[in-house]
């Protein structure tokens, strides 16, 4: 009983930020012609909603793809064709053909809002809880302070201000499709590993950004199907247990794309090709990953053309992550599962095609369910995560939004983590308490003052760009210096935190 209020609590605690963020503006907000994510979604609802299934994907006279034409995998076609007739309800002026682009009236900005809410509530949170209590089941007895980690470890997955400014700020629902991967997730880690691998496909097909955790799912399912209880490798379990994985990824697979699959093999190669957007050049906009930074000094799109640049992001990509999965397939453990997702997400991010500041939350998702194991390492990287995302929020008009949530978070973890941590006193010269999270790992730490000091310099530095970016004026030849300055330091961290984790993957995993 106690554990369910408990949880409850942290559920409220969560929609609550949620609906706080909900009251900032949006992307996109009062911008015309295209209005950004937000009209993105809407007007997926609208389409969905008035045209025949056969055309969603299909550039026609009543779709014209250049205005936000639908791109992203079935599921989210149906969760858009879903909400779109729940607006229709509502009011039909919200779906109206071409005569609803770009509304911007209150009414819809309250159910638009209210449905991130609802996924949030109905699917994200949720499995942030089920997973939090998976990671304890299978780690407690390598946690210093057990139940206090775990409690800590859901207040730092649901109070993550990063997915709250996109999601609830910005405006997506990547609630939804990390929802899926973090029950797939707790599914494997309690062995239920054929509902896992249903809850990854929902994830997949909800997002194809979920390729990013494709491979350790792959490589861990493939290895662990072939041990049986005593870990010794066993040829005919192995082979039934992959029937049985196969059989339920093929046909869940097929029922998703049935549709489009029934309408027969061109219908099909269209939407995968929506999918897979190789046109729109190897990023958008200044993003922390190796090729923004690259182009500084190399301008990659004058030397490549699309088609060649996604060869080398796909070799790169493939070169960084398969000492990972293979080193997952020979030892398919839990923990190293939970790092190589990890480690996958980060090299995804780093080096692979069409990568958006956003797709940072995919790697947020499993460093916060590793948080146990590597607690302070986590709560660095989730701190640059967001701080890697602040052009694009102040773009959106969530500075406000940004700060406060920030600062909401460092304060609430000070004092969970202060109050957790022997009654240590919460007012001290530590600010953010990061000796007592270091202190939470499940072995000390010799290097632990050194380990603040780098901290507490890579926050000074943070701070510093912000402010820059804020009240400096950038030099006129140089228009975006600030921003690409954010996205070098962030990519610099980045890379430091893939090489640590990959180090803790590859080489210090006992068991």
């Amino acid at each position: 009983m106690e554990k369910l209020v408990i949880y409850a609590f942290l559920v409220c605690i969560g929609i609550f930020l949620r609906a706080s963020i909900s009251l900032y503006p949006h992307s996109g907000q009062n911008s015309p012609p295209m209005f950004g994510d937000y009209e993105a979604q809407r007007h997926w609802q609208e389409i969905t909603v008035n045209l025949k299934l056969k055309n969603w994907y299909k550039n026609t006279t009543k779709n014209d793809l250049n205005y936000w034409g639908l791109d992203y995998p079935p599921l989210t076609a149906y969760h858009s064709y879903a909400m779109g007739l729940a607006a229709k309800a509502m009011d039909s002026s919200f779906v109206q053909l071409y005569k609803s682009r770009g509304i911007a009236t209150e009414n819809h900005k309250l159910f638009m809002r209210t449905t991130v809410l609802v996924a949030d509530l109905l699917i994200y949170i949720p499995a942030l809880i089920i997973v939090c209590v998976a990671v304890y089941e299978n780690f407690r007895n390598e946690m210093r302070q057990r139940r206090v980690v775990s409690y800590v470890q859901m207040i730092l997955c649901i109070a993550y201000p990063g997915q709250i400014l996109i999601d609830n700020g910005h405006f997506q629902y990547n609630n939804v499709s990390l929802g899926f991967a973090a029950l797939a997730v707790a599914c494997l880690l309690r062995d239920k590993n054929v509902l896992g691998s249903l809850m990854f496909v929902l994830a997949l097909n909800y997002k194809q950004m979920e390729l990013y955790h494709a491979l350790p799912f792959f490589f861990y399912l493939l290895g662990k199907s072939f041990r049986d209880t005593n870990d010794k490798f066993n040829f005919s379990t192995g082979f039934v247990n992959l029937i049985k994985i196969g059989a339920t990824v093929i046909t869940s697979f097929a029922l998703i794309w049935s549709p489009w699959l029934i309408l027969g093999y061109n219908d099909t190669v269209q939407v995968l090709s929506r999918l897979f957007p190789i046109y729109r050049g190897v990023f958008e906009d200044k993003v922390s990953n190796v090729w923004c930074i690259v182009n500084v000094l190399y301008k990659i799109k004058e030397h490549f053309t699309n088609e060649q640049m996604a060869m080398v992001c796909l070799t790169c990509t493939v070169a960084a992550v398969i000492p990972i999965c293979l080193h997952l397939l020979m030892n398919p453990k839990k923990k190293v599962f939970l790092y190589a997702l990890l480690n996958s997400s980060l090299a995804f991010f780093l080096f692979s095609f069409q990568v958006h500041e956003k797709s940072i939350l995919l790697a947020t998702l499993p460093a916060m369910i590793v948080f146990p194991l590597e607690p302070f390492a986590v709560f660095w990287f989730l701190q640059i995560a967001t701080f890697s995302m602040f052009p694009l929020l102040l773009k959106d008009g969530l500075l406000v939004a940004y700060l406060a949530s920030q600062l909401i978070y460092f304060l609430g973890m000070k004092l969970v983590v202060g109050l957790s941590s022997d009654g240590k006193d919460f007012l001290k010269v530590d600010l953010f308490n990061v000796s007592q999270i270091i202190d939470l790992s499940a072995t000390k730490s010799s290097n632990s003052n050194m380990k603040r000091v780098f901290f507490y310099l890579s926050v000074y530095f943070a701070i510093v760009l912000v402010a820059l970016q804020l009240f400096a004026e950038p030099p006129k030849n140089l228009p975006f210096l600030f921003p690409l300055m954010i996205s070098a330091f962030s990519c610099v961290h980045f890379l430091a935190f893939f090489a640590y984790f990959s180090y803790k993957q590859l080489f210090c995993i006992k068991n």
